[in-house]
């Protein structure tokens, strides 16, 4: 007998926890118009899982889900309340039938049951139980305008985000649940902070609209790209049909989301046909020139030479084209100036390289012509401009008699020059006057003088020659010291612009071609990778040393276009140094 109401017990028990268990589906309204829409909310007062809709046949689905979660204690007992609700629009008139949603409760499925809809023709006045939640689905809309869904490679396209309102409705915040993302394309944000509300239409219809963010984008691939939605979190302030006591609408607050949805673009590759040699990534319309600061000076004295572009276009993205420098005139490596300023129609100002130019001899010297050429988007065509031969006058002494002064370019084209005032440079211009008595320096006080000295200076020069023996066999300790000069040497400018990003990386670059040069003996012009990875090869650098400085060339190339933080800025500079000196230590004498 008590084994018996145990039983009983457990059965009733069971009975009344599935009786706790509610899950309804309940329709705004049962009959509307063909032109009406209907709110159908899902309930559970469980926190059910796997949570499956009916197919909605015989509708479309205009919005949703919509989740809803609460939870309440009332006299130290709890419950909450789960829904799913979703905003449908009728094809068809008729009886149409909303099947079965499914849900899973502690292992158990639980159904709701069927329900039909009437649908009639269409009314003028159409009306709507839960108007407040389709105001805000139907006025509320969030546009990605693209100016140009096809650009070529490296021609800018704005994107603007607008926020479009009904006049009807209002908006009282929102926040962003999604940001876009630009993989493959380089981007910039445009402060828009102080945009203000405007009238306009949308779809035909008037609106107000908000700018809540303007994008400029260079595509840096070609073939298909897809801009990521923003999608916002709106609090909407919807009419009602309730007024104040003084006659005025009453507003209700409705939370929306909103997306401006995914966008492609097709991005056109470069035309191959008619693209000229010195062609080197530029697009966009630019003016070309190259400056001296000065075209007449002193041997030894210096002048700036600048290679400058100027004009709308990538202008961050592009390579300027190399000056060539003869051979007897010193040549630095170039600094970068940056002028550009960038809007939402894209870059526009100037880029330049100073390059530093020391002449050796008295002379003339022809600085050969400069070629820069780009792709014109509008024209569709690439235009050639070409800087014209520079001449700079030298005043000084002149090379040694007879001496050639060869123009080596970087490309290795070749250009003499004879110095006609060299040809007269063996005469003499002034008189040495010899006095004929001469006097004997054996037995004189000079030669006793430094017969003396040298007897003093032999035991010390003796100390001083096995110092410098110990020290040079000490052949480990010599490179190791070499190498630690080197790396401050080449890098002490990059250590003073760390925290400056655009100028560390630049001074980074420059400090690993001047050892380039220094160890490797080759010119700017041959440093490609390739041909850089060979040569520390050849001259004993291991593989794993060659392989980071490598990387390192490619990590100064491209931080210029992508934001780098502090510390990585450092990690780059003390890989720089560590890595200066392991190929010092490794390179064959």
């Amino acid at each position: 007998m008590r084994h018996l109401i145990i039983f009983c017990l457990f059965i009733i028990a069971g009975w009344t926890s599935m009786a706790q268990v509610e899950f309804t589906a309940t329709p705004t309204r049962d009959k509307i118009a063909i032109n009406e829409r209907v709110r159908v909310e899902f309930k559970m007062n469980v926190a059910g899982d796997n949570f499956t809709p009916p197919n909605f046949e015989g509708f479309q689905v205009v919005s949703g889900p919509i989740q809803s979660f609460s939870q309440q204690w009332v006299n130290g007992k709890s419950s909450m309340s789960k829904s799913y609700s979703y905003i449908l629009k009728p094809n068809k008139t008729g009886k149409v039938t909303i099947k079965q949603a499914v849900m899973e409760f502690e292992g158990a499925e639980y159904k709701t049951v069927p329900f039909q809809i009437a649908i009639n023709g269409a009314v003028d006045d159409p009306k709507d139980a839960n108007s407040q939640e389709i105001t805000a689905d139907t006025d509320i809309h969030l546009v990605a305008e693209v100016s140009k869904a096809n650009p070529y490679l490296n021609e800018p396209i704005k994107v603007v985000y607008k926020l479009y309102v009904a006049n009807n409705t209002g908006v009282s915040g929102w926040n962003e649940i999604d940001s876009p993302k630009y993989p493959d394309f380089w981007s910039l944000n445009i402060d828009n902070r102080n945009a203000q509300v405007k009238n306009g239409n949308y779809l035909g219809q008037p609106y107000r609209y908000l700018q809540l963010r303007e994008v400029v984008l260079y595509p840096q691939k070609t073939g298909e790209l897809v801009i990521e939605p923003l999608t916002l979190d709106i609090n909407v302030e919807v009419p009602t049909n309730r007024r104040d006591f003084f006659g005025r609408t009453v507003f209700k607050t409705v939370s929306k989301t909103v997306s401006a949805g995914s966008r492609k673009i097709n991005v056109k590759s470069i035309p191959t046909a008619g693209r000229p040699a010195s062609y080197t990534g530029a697009v966009g319309d630019f003016k070309f020139k190259v400056e001296l600061d000065k075209a007449q000076l002193d041997a030894g004295e210096s002048l700036n030479a600048v290679v400058k572009v100027g004009g709308t276009g990538n202008l961050k993205l592009m390579e300027l084209p190399k000056l060539k420098v003869p051979q007897s005139l010193e040549a630095y490596e170039p600094e970068r100036g940056n002028a550009v300023k960038t809007s939402i129609s894209g870059m526009k100002g100037t880029i330049s390289d100073t390059y530093v130019i020391v002449p050796q001899y008295g002379g003339k010297y022809v600085l050969p012509p400069v070629e820069f050429s780009y792709f014109d988007p509008k024209k569709e065509t690439f235009i050639t401009l070409n800087s014209g031969e520079t001449l700079i006058e030298v005043n000084g002494p002149a090379p040694a008699s007879g001496t050639n002064v060869t123009s080596n370019s970087a490309t290795g084209s070749n250009k003499n020059y004879i110095n006609n005032d060299a040809q007269f440079a063996f005469i003499k211009t002034t008189t040495d006057f010899i006095n004929k008595e001469q006097t004997y320096f054996f037995n004189s006080t000079g030669y006793w003088t430094v017969i003396g000295c040298s007897l003093l200076l032999m035991p010390l020069s003796l100390l001083v020659r096995r110092k410098q023996e110990a020290i040079a066999s000490d052949v480990v300790g010599n490179r190791l010291k070499t190498a630690n000069k080197l790396s401050k040497k080449y890098l002490s400018a990059a250590k003073k612009n760390l925290g400056n990003h655009d100028q560390f990386y630049i001074s980074l670059e420059k400090s690993l071609h001047n050892y380039l040069k220094s160890k490797l003996n080759i010119q700017t012009a041959e440093m490609s990778k390739d041909r850089v990875s060979e040569l520390l090869l050849q001259r004993g650098a291991a593989a794993d040393t060659n392989k980071e400085f490598i990387e390192l060339l490619a990590s100064c190339e491209f931080a210029r276009y992508t934001p780098s933080s502090d510390s990585g800025m450092q990690q780059d500079f003390d890989k720089a140094s560590r890595v200066i000196n392991e190929i010092d230590k490794q390179l064959k004498r």
